[in-house]
């Protein structure tokens, strides 16, 4: 947590640096944006290491997740205002073992095996604070469609499998976001923020 507020305390002083350099801009109207990105944390994977750290009653624990990982798309409609769309998928998948007894009463080791994704479709509005000659610098509002499902799986004659949706099917991002262009074309983005994407998310960026 101290890493991450001084990463957050170092993103802002950059931001606020560029405000002194302001000249020609990254970006402008007619603009289009592509951002490929990868999130931390993916909070299902970051929950289950947590709980099953000490590995109390259980054998084989395997985590593994993907992402959040995602793409944006933005459209300038004026050099401040930016009408985007955010899709971003992530994934947990959780295995492990544990010993219980079969119909007869003998000890026997039953598998479970448990996974969760999202899928989530958003549209964003974004604001253009900073924009010179490499850095754009900007806050971002989205909302939309997200899906997210989970399965549960085992050999134990006891358990019951089962396939659930998501309660709420929301999609939704407030947030701050940093492009810096190494080209006319190409450059690298960060973005800080809650919702999907994670609370951090990195990735390239490319114009057009």
């Amino acid at each position: 947590m101290k890493k991450m507020r001084l990463f957050v305390a170092a993103f802002l002083a950059f931001a606020a640096t560029a405000t002194n350099t302001a000249s020609a801009q990254a970006v402008e109207e007619g603009n289009i944006l592509i951002d490929a990105y990868y999130g931390f944390p993916n909070l299902y994977s970051t929950t289950f290491k947590a709980a099953y750290a000490n590995g109390a009653g259980t054998t084989n624990v395997s985590i593994s997740g993907l992402g959040p990982v995602g793409l944006r798309a933005e459209y300038l409609l004026t050099d401040k205002v930016g009408l985007g769309l955010d899709i971003g998928f992530n994934n947990t998948k959780l295995k492990y073992s544990d010993v219980g007894t079969d119909a007869n009463g003998n000890p026997t080791v039953y598998n479970y095996d448990f996974s969760t994704q999202k899928i989530g479709v958003m549209v964003t509005f974004n604001y253009h604070f900073i924009d010179n000659d490499n850095l754009d610098f900007y806050g971002v509002f989205g909302a939309g469609y997200g899906n997210r499902s989970f399965e549960y799986k085992s050999n134990d004659p006891y358990f019951t499998d089962g396939d659930v949706k998501g309660i709420f099917p929301v999609a939704s991002r407030l947030g701050l976001g940093l492009r810096y262009f190494f080209t006319d074309n190409i450059g690298a983005n960060i973005g800080l923020g809650v919702g999907q994407g994670g609370l951090l998310n990195a990735g390239l960026s490319f114009k057009f």
